[in-house]
């Protein structure tokens, strides 16, 4: 069975120790000790019951909510004292103080009960947990927990910020740390750009390869019509050169018909016309042929 008792939460800082955050390691367990044997020679002429550590975390990341490698750890706790004690927050506050000039434990934080259950503010500052009242945004998972929680996480880790190209997402009552839109995971576990043509969430959007796509075969299609363009344009140009030099012809042999009344240029660049002889049509020379000739008498 057991007995019941007032509560003083409240938090210390201490010197950071390894392996703080592994419950298991011997780092955590000589912490533990520290804490707890601190305490408990605090109020040893009081009745003092126990310390109970609720929670352990780095000094910066309990304000700030990120790790800058601080040296020191906030250590929260809960001082248990018996139903019937005389001490309230003042005197218990006063105590811890007075006892810290001789010890490496420093900084110690009151707590109201309201703020530790998570209720709001009442006159008996919430010494019965299942009757306060909580806060907004927060209720107590079921009627026999005196703690008011958050309906959803309120964030996620320190380390889902837009500076890793994260975003947090928070749906169906639990946190989701995603990448945001134009990256994905990688294998291990960081936000790495999009391959190109890819966007969207978990470059999932191919919509920008289809346009690459597109607008190579496009590119083709308008490169492969230049060259064919500057081709026809070539063969344009040699056609024309070649009535060109036709017309000057046709030209020339008009103004020499004009001036000489001839219609042939003549050869070889020369001003007079070859004329054919038809050697056929002209009379044969009767002494060239010996076999016609008349023999003589004598």
């Amino acid at each position: 069975m057991c007995d019941r008792g007032k509560l003083f939460p409240g938090s210390v800082q201490t010197p950071e120790v390894k392996n703080w955050n592994d419950k298991t390691s011997e780092d955590y367990q000589n912490l533990h000790f520290t804490i707890t044997n601190f305490f408990a020679n605090t109020f040893k002429n009081t009745d003092y019951g126990q310390t109970v550590i609720t929670k352990v975390s780095s000094l910066s990341e309990a304000r700030y909510g990120i790790r800058t490698g601080a040296s020191n750890l906030k250590v929260s706790v809960v001082n248990i004292f018996a139903e019937t004690t005389t001490q309230n927050e003042t005197t218990v506050y006063n105590i811890i103080k007075n006892s810290m000039a001789n010890s490496n434990i420093a900084n110690y934080d009151s707590q109201s009960l309201c703020d530790y259950y998570g209720c709001v503010k009442n006159k008996d500052n919430c010494n019965n947990g299942l009757q306060c009242q909580c806060q907004d945004g927060l209720e107590r998972p079921n009627p026999q927990v005196p703690f008011c929680v958050a309906t959803v996480p309120a964030v996620c880790s320190s380390g889902c910020s837009s500076k890793y190209h994260k975003q947090c997402i928070i749906k169906s009552n639990t946190a989701e740390c995603m990448c945001l839109a134009g990256y994905e995971r990688d294998g291990r576990g960081d936000c790495q750009k999009c391959a190109t043509g890819y966007s969207g969430v978990n470059c999932q959007d191919s919509f920008q390869m289809i346009l690459i796509i597109v607008g190579s075969i496009a590119a083709i299609i308008i490169i492969g019509m230049a060259i064919a363009l500057i081709v026809l344009r070539t063969k344009s140009k040699k056609n024309n050169i070649e009535e060109q030099n036709l017309i000057e012809n046709d030209f020339q042999n008009l103004r020499l018909q004009q001036t000489t009344g001839f219609s042939n240029p003549g050869a070889e660049g020369s001003l007079f016309p070859k004329i054919r002889a038809n050697t056929t049509s002209q009379p044969q020379n009767p002494y060239t042929n010996q076999s016609r000739l008349p023999y003589p008498d004598y």
